[in-house]
């Protein structure tokens, strides 16, 4: 049963902030308690100083962001047990994941209170550093782990595993390791495949390599994927759905792998997968006779 809703808003929006107190009078009227984050808590005059990402993801169900995709993952990030309902909630630009219209935030709620709300369930990465025997950085990503070097560092000499197999020693700007959801982000940029977000998969992708025959990699999501960086004195990065990175040192070795838990998102019951790709990759539609 319902009876703990999170909330998460973009700054700096009078019309988010309009609707953020909109859904504050909801939850009031129903009786239904109110997580929300600092800055939210901030935006909207609360007396506390909100929950941080962690503590909302364990104590909130559903928890909507006004925000963007960026927001979303952010928060998205931190499941650690059984996955909220995430609401994603876009204002103007449709997101590939934010895809509930403001207009639409209270009944996707009465659904979500009756069962009958329509949800994805997404896979995410876990990703572990581990530097002389022991792990120094660790996360889980919902769209990517980066392994790339600095802007004005050389190029790195990269070593690629799969499940403890060598596959190749790659030179390159960098690796992506991405998720079917992430696939559409900066792996797609750097010329990997779109992988349908039911999949359970893990891809491979080289950022710029010198070789043409560094091909990007589609991989069973049992995988555990292992780069390597044997010698390289400039800076280099491990960057996670480019919101949180660690400085990386030779003889660092990077593990990502599939995690055990999944993150739910409501999707829309009117557009399809598809009808998003066509609208955020500006895909044309044939014209069709009759």
């Amino acid at each position: 049963m319902i009876n703990r809703i999170g909330l998460v808003i973009r700054p700096g929006s009078n019309r988010v902030l309009a609707v953020a107190r909109e859904v504050v009078a909801w939850c009031q009227a129903r009786n239904l308690e109110l997580d929300v984050c600092p800055h939210t808590a901030k935006s909207l005059k609360f007396p506390d100083g909100g929950v941080s990402s962690k503590e909302m993801v364990k104590r909130a169900d559903p928890i909507i962001t006004l925000a963007g995709d960026g927001t979303l993952i952010g928060i998205a990030r931190h499941v650690e047990g059984a996955s909220p309902v995430f609401i994603g909630v876009n204002f103007g630009n449709l997101g590939f994941l934010t895809e509930v219209r403001p207009d639409e935030i209270f009944p996707v709620l009465e659904s979500v209170l009756t069962g009958e709300v329509k949800c994805a369930e997404r896979v995410l990465l876990e990703v572990q550093v581990e530097r002389r025997g022991s792990v120094v950085f660790e996360s889980r990503a919902v769209n990517d782990v980066v392994v790339q070097k600095g802007a004005r560092s050389r190029l790195p000499e990269l070593d690629l595993a799969v499940n403890g197999h060598d596959v190749a020693r790659i030179r390159a700007d960098g690796i992506i390791v991405a998720t079917p959801t992430g696939s559409t982000a900066y792996s797609l940029a750097a010329g990997g495949s779109i992988a349908h977000p039911a999949l359970s998969v893990i891809l491979v992708t080289p950022i710029c390599p010198h070789s043409l025959t560094n091909r990007p990699l589609i991989l069973p999501g049992t995988a555990t994927v292992k780069i390597e960086l044997p010698r390289f004195d400039d800076e280099m990065l491990v960057t996670v759905d480019g919101q949180l990175s660690e400085r990386l040192v030779t003889g660092d070795i990077i593990k990502v792998s599939q995690a055990k838990q999944t993150v739910k998102f409501v999707v829309s019951r009117e557009k399809s997968y598809f009808d998003i790709l066509r609208t955020k990759l500006n895909w044309g539609v044939p014209n069709r006779p009759g």
